[in-house]
This record gives C-alpha cells, structure tokens and sequence, in this order.
C-alpha cells in the first residue's frame, strides 16, 4: 500500500500542504470546518504521521520507553496495562523492552531508547542491577527517568515503590497473630533493594513478637519460579518443614508448591505467604496468602508521574513514593 502524503490529501481537497499540516495538528490558524475536513480525508485515505520527520522538526518524539524484568507473569503484565491506559490518555506512544533479569540486556535496552531519542524512561530494574549510576547516561541524553517497583531509593530519580519492609513486616505479623510461630522465609537477592528490604520486614516482625530466627530458615534466592523451586528444596535440606514460609514473590511461592508436589509433600500443611498475587491464586487448592499490591494503578502513576517531569523540563524534584498494599487472605 502506498503511503499517503500530506500533499496527497492537500491536492484532494485544493489546500496548501502547510495548511493540511496546521490541520491535523489543531493549529488556531486553520478554521474548524477545515480542520474537519482534512481530518475525515486523511482517514479517508489511511494517511499515518511520520513521527521521524515531526520528531526531527520539533526535536520531541513522544515516546516513552519501558524496560521490565519480565512480562510473562500478572504482575509486570497488570502493570503493563496500567501505563497503556496512561498512555492512550495521553500524546505519547510507548516502547516495550524486556530485560528478561539481565543487566547487560537492561543496559543494552537503555542505549537503543537512547538512540531513538525517547523523551523518558520507565524502569524496573534486572535482579543483577547493582548500581544506579550507570542511569546517569539517561540525564546526559536530557531524558527523564521514573523507578517503579525495582529501582534505587537513593539515587535522586522518581521511584514508585509500596514500602517493601513495612508491608512485609505487616504480612508477617498477620501470620504470627494466627499463631504461625514457625516461619521460614524464602527472599529474594539481597542485593536487590525490594529482596533486601522484604528481609528485614520479615525478621523485624518476629523480633518484636519474641521469636528467635533460626538462619537455617531463611534461604536467599531470587524472584522467579525456578528460584522458588531451588530455594524450598534448600529450605527442607537444612531447616526442615516450617508451619509457614513468607516468599519473596508469587512466582517463588509457586515454585516452593511444585517442589511439595513432586516431593509428595502435603500443601495443605505449610501455609504460603507472598508478597505479591495473581489472578489465579483462586484456582489454588490451597490459595496463598498475599500481600496484594495495586499493579495497574503502579504502571498508571509511574506513566503519568513522568509525563508531569517530561513537560516540567526536568524542573520536578525527585519523589520517592510509597503505595500501600492489601493482605488477601
């Protein structure tokens, strides 16, 4: 199909190609019936905008990039949705890169949005992102810069974050409060601020209830299925069987009950606390505690807190801002 050009649809209707141009982009000096007409004629003819060509005009792409760990479980995708629907409110248009928890590829994401002239970058980081000041490069590039979920809270950017120690510390003490004294804790790396963070929530909560941790009962491992997997088998080699285990994430928690599964191990009889949850939670015949955070609510803040900072020229002062979460029982 050829592509329709603004002088196409200027020779159809006998305007000038800055008058269609004006048109389409709701200039003041183009009268409203005209604006109309265009419009209903470049639709007419499937005319779509060189967002190249207007980007080297105006030296604005409106484009916001997006990097995340992963897309394949609820939370990233419900957060996902949320920072779509942010953006058909707004002028931007988004893209998606997935880090897939390597740092390198994360890197390697950030220098290609770059390169695009994006105008701003939503980031979570990898799990083997150690450092903020690699992201100094998004500054030098004169693009703004928004943490969600993952991210560093000293690093004088925007990060959106519920407060990882305090609500694992709640979900914690909601276990001891129903006499849960055995409590194991699969966590994530702590060299990750959210691993390290859900951590000491977790042994500040049986500090205060006067319950001794035993570190055999607590196994750090990472954030996925398959670290859910490796790190309750770690648990039952060197601890034992705990009354409960607190997972750092859901995906954990779902790879603490494939091991109990395939090592006829009983579900019924270890309660599984997550920070995080899923839809299919439901559909468990032993369904998690969770620690439900608000994931599509998180992706639309973070799109629109950056926008605010985009068309601030950087003028808005960096935030760190907390969202609260719910205990699903």
């Amino acid at each position: 199909m050829k592509n329709v050009r603004l002088e196409d649809i200027a020779k159809k209707l006998d305007l000038t190609k800055v008058s269609v141009s004006k048109a389409l982009r709701d200039h003041s000096d183009i009268s409203e019936e005209t604006k109309k007409k265009v419009k209903k004629m470049a639709q007419k003819m499937g005319y779509r905008p060189n967002l190249v060509a207007r980007s080297l005009t105006s030296k604005k792409t409106q484009i916001i990039g997006v990097i995340v760990p992963k897309i394949a479980h609820s939370f990233f995708s419900s957060v996902i949705d949320g920072i779509y629907q942010a953006a058909l409110e707004s002028d931007y248009e988004v893209i998606l890169g997935v880090s897939l928890e390597d740092d390198k590829l994360e890197k390697k994401h950030v220098e290609s949005m770059l390169n695009m002239r994006v105008e701003g970058l939503l980031i979570s980081i990898s799990e083997k992102t150690k450092e903020a000041e690699y992201f100094e490069r998004v500054k030098d590039m004169n693009a703004q810069l928004v943490f969600f979920d993952r991210g560093f809270s000293d690093a004088n950017y925007t990060y959106l974050r519920v407060d990882d120690k305090k609500q694992a510390k709640k979900g914690v003490q909601y276990l001891i409060d129903r006499n849960y004294m055995n409590i194991a804790h699969l966590s994530g790396y702590l060299s990750v601020e959210i691993g390290r963070d859900r951590n000491l929530g977790y042994r500040e909560a049986l500090t205060e209830a006067g319950i001794d941790i035993d570190e055999n009962a607590v196994v750090e491992t990472g954030f996925s299925e398959e670290d859910g997997y490796r790190g309750f088998g770690k648990l039952m080699e060197g601890y034992g069987k705990p009354e409960a285990v607190f997972c750092a994430t859901y995906p954990v928690g779902l790879g603490a009950l494939k091991y109990m599964k395939e090592h006829d191990i009983d579900p019924g009889e270890i309660t599984i606390l997550s920070f995080g949850s899923s839809e299919f939670n439901q559909y468990l015949s032993h369904p998690f505690i969770c620690i439900d955070q608000p994931t599509f609510d998180l992706g639309y803040r973070a799109f629109k807190r950056l926008v605010m900072e985009i068309e601030s020229d950087g003028k808005a002062k960096p935030e760190l801002i907390s969202m609260q979460t719910d205990i699903i029982k």
